[in-house]
């Protein structure tokens, strides 16, 4: 969805001088990613003075489009695994965009270190991404009960011994209970882009023409990371994002066979489903594709998208076609297909590196839901909406 800047700048609250005040600057943590990524693009667009990135190596990640923004960029080193980084990182920093990665394995351990970093620097606001079947660690402390009986028998709790989903609801839980930020916790679905970001998905589609899943034919909510970085710079703006949750999902739930149709169109290529077994997959990526194949997400709420933003989630063929908005990574996948149209060549001039689309890989692991490959009609009067307020 293609916004005139001045409807973009009020569609996020945002307001020249009140704006930066209240939100001082931005660190987006793994800012290469392709919801950091995309945050740093929107703030860049809307001429936002005050956004720093935080990577593992700044000398590896270049933006051509962003050096030519009119104010500064400033790159920092960010490591998870370095807790030197995180007072640099950190410095004047009054809010903060936090996606979590999957590597380190174990970067719940590093999570709680970096808020007291936070504290440290005394940041106003942290705005989180999560996974939406972490949803339960809105209401509780993970790290006190997570496992107990009481706890997995809450209706809603997913899947806790998927470790993508426990790590996350013990950082959600860590973010809760510090009553000195004003955080805002997304939780959202399977990302649209992971059908591009995955290497084991970028290889099949670009050498074998074919895309991978476990989901034993039911219905996934995939979700574009476009609206979910929308949603996070509306939570840096608006003040009345202030300890609340919101769940980002996809418009419908689609097959993996209508996405690899959805592919065929937007590649010009015929792209096959190809159902694998789990052992094909990473252990984190296996569990995922466990919780596709439940078929627990075929009908899925719509989700606070639509409420908070005032416009419908983006289908599945709305991200392919939104080209403009991707990543590097996501990019040279599409770009391998076909050419770009003229109207999208400031987009591909950009050389990315190898060491780009390397980097790409490590990038933070969340899925997000989209919607589907037959257009299919969503009644907006059935809409459940109505953001989940957290803990105070």
């Amino acid at each position: 969805m293609n916004l005139h800047l001045a409807d973009l700048k009020k569609c996020f609250g945002f307001d020249e001088k009140t704006s930066v005040e209240q939100t001082g600057r931005v660190l987006v943590v793994d800012g290469h990613n392709v919801v950091g990524y995309r945050v740093v693009d929107q703030l860049a667009y809307v001429d936002y003075p005050l956004i720093r990135v935080g990577v593992r190596n700044t000398d590896d990640f270049q933006v051509k489009r962003w050096e030519e923004n009119e104010y500064i960029i400033e790159k920092v080193t960010f490591d998870w695994v370095d807790e030197s980084t995180y007072d640099i990182a950190l410095e004047d920093v009054k809010t903060v965009f936090v996606t979590t990665p999957m590597k380190p394995a174990n970067w719940d351990v590093y999570f709680p270190k970096f808020l007291d970093a936070c504290h440290r620097a005394k940041v106003k606001k942290i705005v989180k991404l999560s996974f939406y079947h972490s949803i339960q660690s809105r209401i509780e402390n993970p790290r006190q009960c997570f496992g107990s009986q009481e706890y997995t028998a809450e209706p809603g709790y997913g899947i806790p011994t998927v470790p993508f989903v426990k790590k996350h609801a013990l950082c959600d839980g860590d973010l809760i209970l510090r009553k000195e930020f004003d955080a805002t916790i997304i939780f959202a679905t399977h990302l649209m882009s992971n059908v591009f970001r995955y290497g084991f998905q970028r290889q099949g589609l670009m050498k074998d023409h074919e895309f991978y899943g476990a989901s034993q034919g039911k219905h996934v909510n995939y979700v574009s990371p476009n609206d979910v970085a929308d949603i996070v710079i509306k939570a840096f703006f608006d003040e009345i994002h202030i300890r609340e949750a919101h769940n980002v999902l996809g418009p419908f739930p689609l097959m993996d066979e209508e996405v690899a149709a959805l592919l065929s169109e937007s590649l010009h290529t015929a792209i096959t489903y190809v159902e694998k077994p789990l052992d094909f997959f990473d252990k984190n990526t296996a569990a995922l594709e466990n919780i596709k194949a439940s078929g627990m997400e075929e009908d899925f709420p719509h989700g606070d998208f639509k409420r908070v933003m005032n416009r419908s989630p983006q289908s599945f063929r709305e991200y392919l076609k939104d080209t403009y908005r991707m990543s590097p990574v996501e990019r040279k996948v599409v770009g391998a297909f076909h050419p770009m149209k003229l109207n999208e060549l400031k987009v591909t001039r950009e050389e990315e590196t190898k060491e780009e689309i390397e980097v790409a890989d490590d990038a933070e692991g969340i899925e997000v839901t989209a919607e589907g490959a037959v257009e299919k009609e969503v009644d907006s009067g059935t809409e459940q909406v109505g953001t989940t307020q957290m803990a105070q």
